[in-house]
């Protein structure tokens, strides 16, 4: 009792370094640059951030360190050194990655890249420029056990469905959507990153009277390090602070964030549980390691290919429909929260008169006075709810909607007064206002550059 007591203690106080650690700084401001990106959009659509930056970092921290903490518990457990990891290597590959595409800032792909790097070294390479090893770089990438890496990577995609199933629906954020047949629906983005602060272990190669600290129960470490001391030799193990991150990028057509994020966390452990499967049978049978390694960036993106195709091959969810118009969610604190509307409602007539779509909708309520009657329906049953407009802010735009509807600044000033209210309804189906999904271009910015170098100097 004695012994785990010990341990507890050194690896509280190693966790509780982590936090305040320049790398997992630098990780939240990552998370911090994605956040305020996000912000942003929603403020250039409704004309205000629908999902406050510090409440999403403070959600994103505290599941960070949840996640982080019984990640650590289990690498601490099953004795997975850096060397083996190679953690140094996969942060550098990740961050090149997040310049191609912010999703790409996942530990299977740079974990990928990192593995397939080793292998390259180890089995191509070394035979023939044997001296390589002897360079400091080469040498720890030959010490990367990759059953080890790929348990990393496994382990962390497994908390990460946890923390998806848990919080991945928070912050959600309603756009306009352009399809590829032209029309516009609407959706809703889920950006969501966790940073985590992870103890890892340090091993090093001591004589056997220099060996201080606890000692270990015989059967640890589960996973071995490819480091062997010598003769009068032992190992020395030494917890140390590291921090890692975690992101979840999904867009929501055809059902809710909350189904949509219950989805893709079982879809996402799933996946990881294969990858650990993958990663014990290549420590006993070396012949599996390469499948192993294709596996952890492969079958990640077909994970991500195969829900995106499932969610645009489905009828879209907020759709304007023939009756009514549906409302895709109600922000708080405003006067829509205050007169009990809720998200899915689908509201048929305003003050008596019937809608058909967002425009008359807004049209109606800007020619009403202090108190507007919706009546509409509510999981298929009828309801009425009095929206009380206030003065100020919300009763600034006396503009008629209806006027140049086809000029985006007119159906700017319609999202922008629909947000004050605290009201984001599904768009027409052929608003100029929305957003298009590109597919990335790796070489965009290095093009660009080039474009510039290319171009005349004016004087």
């Amino acid at each position: 009792m004695q012994l785990f007591l010990e341990i507890g203690q050194i690896f509280v106080n190693t966790f509780l370094l982590a936090v305040i650690m320049p790398i997992f700084w630098i990780v939240l401001f990552l998370v911090y640059l994605q956040y305020r990106r996000q912000a942003s959009i929603e403020k250039k659509l409704f004309g205000r951030s629908i999902n406050r930056v510090g409440k999403q970092m403070v959600t994103s921290v505290a599941l960070g360190i949840m996640g982080g903490f019984m990640a650590s518990t289990v690498l601490i457990t099953m004795g997975l050194s850096l060397e083996q990891i190679g953690i140094y290597f996969i942060w550098p590959v990740a961050l090149l990655l997040l310049l191609v595409n912010p999703r790409y800032l996942c530990f299977s792909y740079a974990g990928g890249i990192v593995a397939v790097i080793v292998l390259f070294t180890r089995y191509v390479l070394l035979p023939y420029f044997p001296a390589l090893q002897e360079i400091v770089v080469f040498e720890l990438l030959l010490r990367i056990h990759i059953p080890a890496l790929l348990v990393l990577i496994g382990l962390l995609h497994l908390i990460e469905s946890l923390l998806i199933y848990v919080g991945g629906h928070w912050g959600s954020s309603p756009i306009y959507l352009k399809k590829n047949d032209g029309e516009v629906v609407g959706a809703f983005s889920l950006q969501r990153f966790w940073p985590l602060p992870l103890v890892a272990l340090l091993v090093t190669v001591v004589a056997q009277p220099e060996i201080v600290g606890v000692g270990m129960p015989e059967w640890w470490p589960i996973l071995q390090p490819a480091l062997q001391p010598g003769q009068g030799e032992s190992l020395q193990y030494m917890m140390v602070p590291v921090a890692a991150g975690l992101g979840y990028g999904d867009m929501v057509l055809s059902s809710t964030p909350r189904e949509r994020t219950v989805f893709s966390a079982k879809c996402l452990a799933f996946y990881s549980l294969v990858l650990l499967l993958f990663a014990v049978v290549s420590e006993y049978f070396p012949v599996f390691v390469l499948p192993a390694v294709v596996f952890a960036p492969l079958g990640h993106e077909l994970l991500i290919l195969y829900g995106k195709k499932k969610e645009e091959n489905q009828h879209p969810l907020y759709r304007q429909g023939n009756k009514g118009v549906s409302l895709m969610t109600v922000l708080p604190d405003t006067a829509a929260h205050e007169a009990g509307l809720l998200q899915d409602d689908i509201i048929l007539e305003v003050n008596g008169e019937p809608v058909s779509n967002s425009l008359s909708f807004f049209e109606k309520i800007e020619a009403s006075y202090f108190m507007v009657l919706l009546k509409g329906t509510r999981a298929g049953k009828p309801f009425s709810a009095i929206l009380k407009k206030k003065t100020g802010k919300e009763s600034g735009i006396k503009n008629s909607f209806q006027d140049s509807y086809r000029s985006s600044h007119s159906v700017y000033s319609m999202l922008h007064r629909s947000a004050d209210l605290g009201l984001i309804t599904v768009p027409p189906l052929d608003s100029p206002v929305y957003l298009e999904i590109r597919k990335p271009d790796p070489l965009g910015k290095i093009k660009s550059l080039w474009r510039k170098l290319k171009s005349p100097v004016r004087r």
